[in-house]
Formats: C-alpha cells, sequence, structure tokens
C-alpha cells in the first residue's frame, strides 16, 4: 500500500481537499534547511532561557564561548559570575573535552582547601602538564614529597639570616644607585616614560642578583632590550591559554607549533638560554675556585645558586627549574605590585600626603649622613605596608589559583567536588567580594589593615581572606623579600619624585598568569621640591 493510501484509509471524508495539500508540502520539504532550523530554534530557546545568566551553557559546546568571548576581561568577568552566585559556581566546557572547574572566591572554601584538607587539594596533574614546559619541577609546580623536600630546602635558605641581609643590601643598593638616576634621567628630560617597564626592570635586576649573584643591567638609563622579560612575558600569556582550551586542542596547537603554542616554544628558548648562561658562568666560578683551594669547598656566595650548587651539585635541568621558579616569582610579582601600587596613589592624593608624612618622619629621625634605609626604618613603615597590602588585596599579582582533588569531598560551601574536577580559586574576585570586605570592597582604602592603636593588624585579616601570597603551607617562601624589595622602592620613589600618570592612557589588566597592565604605566616624572635621602 502506498503512502498517499495509506493516509486516504485514515483521513476523514471531510478533509479529503486537504490530503494533495499536505502531500505536495512534503515532497518539496527541504530537510537539511529543516534540520539547521531546528537546531537553531534550540539555541534561541536556550539563550533566552539562560539570557539572565552571566554564562550561558551551550548544548555541546558548554560555557567554552563566554569564556572565549570574555578573556580580554576575564577577571572582572569572572568577579561578576562569582558575586552573582554567593562566591561559587560550575564552568563546563565542550561535552568531549573534560573541561569541568568549580570557581571558588569564597574564603572558607579556600581555606579548607589550602590548610584544613590540604593533602585531598594538590596543585595535581593537569596543572602540571599546563606549566611543566616554564617551569618544569620546581617548587612552584611540584606536589606531594618532590614539594616538601624543595620547600624544606628554600624555606631554610630564603628565611637564613645571610640571605635576609643580602636581599636587604641589594635592594637598597639596586634603588639609590639605578632606580633613582634612572628617574632622574626621565624627570630632568622630561619625557614620558612606562614606570612598569622600569619596576620590571628593577625587580628583574634584583632578582636576578639574589637568585644568581649577577645583576644583568637592564635597569640602566639606556633601558636596554631585555629578551628574557618578553620572553616570560609572552610564556606567561601562552599558559593563560592553555587553561582556557580544553587540553587536547593545546596539545595538538603545541605539537603543530601554532598559534600560541609557537610563541611559546620561541620564548621557552629565550628563556632557556639566558639561565643556562647563569648556571653556566657561576659554575665556571666555583670550579675556578676548587682548583685554586687545591680541591677545597669554594667560597659560596650569599645567592640562592650558589648555596643550591654547594649543598648538591644536583643535575642541570634541575638547577634551571630551581632558577626559572624563583625569577619567575621574584621579577614578575613584585614588579607588578609596584605599579598598581604608584597607579592607584595617582588616583588618592590624600593617601599619598600620609605615606609621606611617615616618611619624612623617619627620615628626620635618621643620623646626620645616613643614606640607606635600615631594616629597623623598614619596620617603622606601617603606614606603607598598609598600602602596599590594600593594593595587593585589589590587584593581586597572581590573580588565580589552581587545585585538583584525589578524593569526593564536600566544601564548607556545601559543593561536592569528586576526582576529576578542576578547582580554580579566584584571589582577584576574594578581593572584590562585598560580603567577605564590606561595602567599600572596591575603594583603596589602607587604613582596613591598621588596628585603632595605628599598628597593623595581626589576627583580625585572615590569610584566606587576603591570598597574594597565597596561605597554608604553601604560602609564598619570599614574602618577606618581597616586601623588603617594595619598601626600598616605593619609599625612595615617594620621597624625591612627584609620580603623574598619562591621563588618557588606559588602565587595564593584560589577561596572563600575572596581572600585569596591558599597556603599561605611562608617567611623567617630576623630581620633588625637597628631595630627601637617597
Amino acid at each position: 500500500m502506498m503512502g498517499s493510501e495509506i493516509l486516504t484509509s485514515w483521513w476523514p471524508a471531510a478533509d479529503t481537499q486537504l490530503l494533495p495539500r499536505l502531500m505536495e508540502l512534503l515532497s518539496n520539504f527541504r530537510w537539511p534547511e529543516a534540520i539547521v532550523a531546528a537546531v537553531c530554534l534550540y539555541l534561541i530557546h536556550t539563550y533566552r532561557k539562560q539570557r539572565d545568566e552571566l554564562v550561558v551553557d551551550w548544548p555541546l559546546v558548554g560555557m567554552l564561548p563566554a569564556a572565549l568571548l570574555n578573556i580580554h576581561d576575564l577577571y572582572e568577568w569572572t568577579t561578576k559570575g562569582l558575586s552573582i552566585t554567593g562566591g561559587t559556581l560550575y564552568f563546563r566546557g565542550p561535552w568531549f573535552s573534560g573541561m569541568e572547574y568549580l570557581v571558588t572566591s569564597d574564603p572558607r572554601n579556600i581555606e579548607y582547601m589550602l590548610k584544613t584538607n590540604f593533602g585531598n587539594y594538590p596543585k595535581g596533574e593537569e596543572f602540571d602538564d599546563i606549566f611543566r614546559d616554564l617551569m618544569g619541577h620546581g617548587i612552584f609546580n611540584s606536589d606531594a614529597d618532590a614539594w616538601k623536600a624543595q620547600r624544606k630546602v628554600a624555606s631554610t635558605l630564603v628565611h637564613g639570616k645571610p640571605f635576609r641581609q643580602f636581599v636587604g643590601r641589594t635592594s637598597d643598593d639596586m634603588v639609590r644607585h639605578k632606580l633613582v638616576p634612572l628617574l632622574n634621567h626621565a624627570a630632568q628630560s622630561g619625557e614620558t616614560i612606562n614606570l612598569q617597564d622600569v619596576f620590571l626592570r628593577f625587580t628583574f635586576d634584583s632578582t636576578c642578583t639574589a637568585v644568581f649573584g649577577n645583576n644583568p643591567g637592564c635597569l640602566s638609563v639606556g633601558l636596554p632590550t631585555v629578551p628574557f622579560a618578553k620572553a616570560i612575558d609572552d610564556a606567561m600569556e601562552s599558559i593563560l591559554f592553555r587553561h582556557a582550551l580544553p587540553e587536547n586542542w593545546w596539545r595538538l596547537l603545541r605539537f603543530l607549533k601554532l598559534g600560541k603554542e609557537r610563541q611559546f616554544a620561541k620564548s621557552m628558548a629565550v628563556v632557556e638560554n639566558f639561565v643556562d648562561d647563569q648556571l653556566a658562568q657561576r659554575k665556571a666560578l666555583l670550579d675556578s675556585q676548587r682548583a685554586a683551594g687545591s680541591g677545597a669547598s669554594p667560597v659560596v656566595g650569599d645567592d640562592l645558586l650558589s648555596n643550591y650548587m654547594a649543598m648538591s651539585e644536583g643535575d642541570s635541568k634541575f638547577l634551571r627549574d630551581t632558577c626559572v621558579n624563583f625569577l619567575i616569582a621574584g621579577r614578575d610579582t613584585s614588579g607588578v605590585a609596584l605599579s598598581w601600587f604608584f597607579w592607584l596613589l595617582s588616583k588618592h592624593p590624600d593617601i599619598e600626603a600620609r605615606l609621606l608624612e611617615e616618611l619624612a618622619t623617619i627620615v628626620r629621625d635618621k643620623k646626620e649622613g645616613e643614606q640607606s634605609f635600615t631594616h629597623e626604618d623598614l619596620q617603622k613603615m606601617v603606614y606603607l605596608q598598609a598600602a602596599l597590602c590594600e593594593s595587593l588585596r585589589l590587584y593581586p599579582s597572581v590573580p588565580i589559583g589552581h587545585k585538583s582533588v584525589l578524593k569526593e569531598d564536600v566544601l564548607p560551601s556545601g559543593d561536592v567536588v569528586k576526582p576529576g574536577v578542576k578547582i580554580l580559586y579566584v584571589i582577584y574576585s576574594v578581593g572584590r567580594m562585598e560580603w567577605v570586605w564590606g561595602k567599600d570592597c572596591l575603594e583603596f582604602v589602607p587604613e582596613r589593615w591598621l588596628d585603632e592603636d595605628g599598628r597593623l593588624k595581626k589576627q583580625q585579616i585572615s590569610d584566606f581572606r587576603f591570598l597574594a601570597f597565597n596561605g597554608g603551607p604553601r604560602t609564598c617562601v619570599g614574602k618577606e623579600m618581597a616586601f623588603v624589595q617594595m619598601k626600598y622602592a616605593a619609599a625612595q620613589v615617594l620621597l624625591n619624585f612627584e609620580i603623574k600618570v598619562i591621563e588618557s592612557h588606559p588602565i587595564v589588566p593584560k589577561p596572563s598568569v600575572i596581572m600585569s597592565m596591558k599597556h603599561g604605566l605611562m608617567v611623567k616624572v617630576k623630581k620633588r621640591s625637597e628631595p630627601s635621602t637617597h
């Protein structure tokens, strides 16, 4: 029986005139167009259903399109989503990608992962895969026993009195004999300079001196090209894109050397060549000392590399990984922190005035002819430390942390996490949650760090509300070193110069693992009428 005969057999007699028209419609029907139209209607329905939500969870591709569309403003976009959802949300990528993240800015969750149940939340294999090409198996990329062993050695060296004194001396020397003269030159010439570039050069030279015992001389009036610094910046940007793509995608791009992965490979060649040159120089020096001493132990410098080499020969790969980890941590984090700090001061002249009052008091109390700030002087810079902490709260140098899950668990927020789920704790967003910091959470208020007597608060502000230096067992080993560098630089710059940010210059964060300013910090420098000690 033909199809038309079947239809005729049950079609009501009164509707026989409709049947020919229906058959004609079916014969002319275009199924491909109909399928596309149905899919479009479904997508439109999905969008309308979720249009009031920040992230649309599309069929098949999940939330990835929204992430890619907002990657230029990633931190603010994420913060908005977390503020709407109460501090925790799920992000799902394409169904075939394995991209499933729990994203949180809840200090309770963060403390639980970083401290209370620390062992269940390692950085994990995915984090290691993403960062290994850059950081190898260094302290910031390792877990479990490997991390514990490296942490123990690093803490012993970094917190030891010889190294702390070494960092103080070299930071003071770098500021007074390199940073201040460079800014003097800029003030005299009247030229516009990129202050972020200047601070990154300062922290790069300072960190190289601390790590290698060798100053590469990037902080000079000529502002020589620094291939290593650009290579690190490009590599960090590429790392962020790895976070935003399914693992198989970026691995394929790496294999084919396309897009960001092509850039990354070139950057890593520059980084490895620079570090290998430094390792070779230090090894040659130690070998020559051994030869001169007829096999006796060489004279060990105060820099980290000399101490690592003296404690254990180690292989060159381990030493390279260690040096890269410390260089990135020291150079990038402090350099961008100083940049955001001075930008915020340019918008708050009242806070700058109070800082100048504090510094003037310290200078007046110094002995005649004494130019360097001492460790005791730095301890007296209470309001400066409060202002630096407040700047880091709003603009943390490392805006996002990463964890994985070993065993199924329930976070304090009530969210269940299972093995395979990746967790991102967004440090940038924690500092901007009203329910964490109050209604003035977006304002620059150094006083929130001081008690009624004007002293720094000790216990009132938890490490898990202020995560600029991470928290728990993995708190940054170089925290004290960072504050020493920043205080030396900030104090001398404030005392000797007025920094005027170019009004038309756009200030936006760069989408990267390190939250630098995308377009730098363009400023004019002017000598203060009564320059102080330097």
